[in-house]
């Protein structure tokens, strides 16, 4: 008889620490953040990161136009005085992110058909930015 009551309290026992189980695991859950998204991490596991676009900066001389807003040129300037950079220190990356969701400063570039793009400037009328010039201006104006 006394091994019955043994045996079922410590049935008992065992049911009432996997009934609590998961009370506990949500109290750790909800103790503080894993992982917080604002902060800038390096790659985990391996996995590569990504980004939805690039922006390549365009130089009048030494000072980088916004590619946020229409910027004005005089009417004097030569296409000579323009330039891009698309080196991956001066490329401005969209939505830097890798499989796991991490946030990365400055991740490491790498392209998909394992070469750089070619870039170049395409030149057009402000009211219609959107039809290129033809012909296009010489570069050595």
């Amino acid at each position: 008889m006394k091994s019955k009551k043994c045996v079922g309290f410590l049935s008992w026992l065992l049911l009432c620490a996997f009934i609590l189980t998961p009370f506990f695991a949500q109290a750790v859950r909800s103790s503080g953040a894993w992982q917080e998204l604002t902060e800038q991490t390096a790659a985990i596991n391996g996995t590569p990161p990504q980004a939805d676009s690039v922006t390549i900066p365009v130089y009048q001389g030494s000072v980088q136009l916004r590619s946020d807003a229409a910027n004005s040129v005089d009417y004097s300037a030569k296409p000579s005085q323009f330039s891009t950079s698309d080196a991956g220190s001066a490329l401005t990356l969209t939505n830097p992110h890798d499989t796991e969701g991490d946030i990365f400063a400055d991740p490491p570039l790498a392209w998909q058909a394992e070469r750089a793009p070619t870039v170049t400037l395409v030149w057009a009328d402000a009211a219609t930015p959107d039809t290129p010039l033809s012909p296009q201006p010489s570069a050595n104006l």
